[in-house]
């Protein structure tokens, strides 16, 4: 902190945690060039300098540095720093819990999209149920952690079960397109096909209305757990090597009320649930999914004309040289 305030320590309290929250890019981005020198020997004279570096790193590198970031920008018992972004003047301190934040951010959201589109009806707030990344210290060892509604949770994991079953409902592979690895002006063609042995049209119809059905079981459950408001939270550890990770779930927005920043693992204690419940909710849903799936791919097979095509707009997706290195 030095490096980037010399007389930090001579503040008060209050006024210290208050610049680490709000910490300025420049003094952000000394402090990490000072941490690049004690911690791996290296010396970035510039931020430029300093991200390259970085973007190199390992999961075990990155892991190091954002752990000794930690306490020189997160708040509370926790250290806890929420990823996500502010607006200008505004920090975490300004928020006392998970619902202020949330809150404020759907209202927010729903004022920008009544401005883009004014005929449509601002949604209730029953809790946000899109993911949100944070990290702090846990036991005082640093996780990364993800912050989700219950709703969101279930529906994200519906997605990969989902993914994995049309697989095998409608056994489908990318293939290279006519013009894939082209050069385009000064960037190359990125165009992959699906390949459904014939089935593509009726592999696309599935998708279509799985996607609705995700979209209608995240509604439904907004609903029913923000009438049930049950207050309680699920921790789910997904730690590898190297990436010290916990998911925190939420049932509805008296969950995200109960949770204060600056007490986030002593508020979050005392409203833990039960894992098996929210294993057990996920259960049903998979195996409703699996239902809808199967009869909707034999309703497609049986009923769906392949000649009724809808109309889509074309894309061409170009790729940088250097994006072209990984994806091609």
């Amino acid at each position: 902190m030095i490096s980037a305030a010399p007389d930090y320590f001579s503040w008060p309290s209050e006024a210290r945690e208050r610049y680490r929250a709000t910490l300025p890019k420049e003094a952000r981005s000394r402090i990490r060039q000072s941490l690049l020198k004690t911690l791996f020997g290296i010396n970035a004279a510039t931020y430029a300098d300093a991200e390259t570096v970085i973007d190199s790193f390992d999961d075990a590198q990155y892991l190091l540095l954002n752990s000794a970031m930690l306490p020189l920008t997160g708040i509370g018992d926790d250290c806890f720093f929420l990823n996500e972004g502010m607006a200008d003047g505004t920090s975490l301190l300004d928020f006392e819990t998970l619902y202020d934040y949330d809150h404020a951010d759907h209202c927010f959201q729903e004022t920008t999209r009544q401005k883009d589109e004014p005929v449509t009806l601002a949604k209730p707030y029953r809790g946000t149920p899109y993911w949100r990344w944070a990290r702090l210290q846990i036991g005082g060892v640093f996780h990364y952690a993800n912050l989700c509604l219950l709703a969101g949770y279930v529906s994200s994991k519906l997605d990969e079960f989902g993914f994995d079953k049309i697989n095998a409902l409608i056994p489908n592979t990318y293939v290279d397109g006519n013009d894939h690895g082209k050069r385009d002006g000064d960037g190359i063609r990125f165009d992959l096909r699906v390949d459904a042995g014939g089935l593509e049209g009726q592999l696309d119809e599935l998708n279509e209305r799985y996607y609705r059905y995700l979209a209608s079981r995240c509604e439904a459950l907004l609903d029913d757990f923000d009438a049930k408001a049950p207050k309680r939270l699920y921790m789910v550890d997904r730690s590898q090597e190297s990436d010290p990770h916990r998911d925190f779930v939420f049932t509805d927005k008296t969950a995200l009320q109960a949770v204060r920043f600056r007490h986030f693992m002593r508020d979050s204690q005392a409203i833990m649930g039960d894992p098996a419940e929210l294993d057990d909710l996920l259960d049903q849903e998979r195996h409703a999914a699996t239902d809808f799936l199967e009869q909707s791919r034999q309703d497609i097979l049986k009923n769906f004309d392949t000649k009724v095509v809808k109309l889509r707009k074309k894309r061409k997706i170009i790729l940088t040289d250097d994006a072209a290195k990984d994806l091609l």
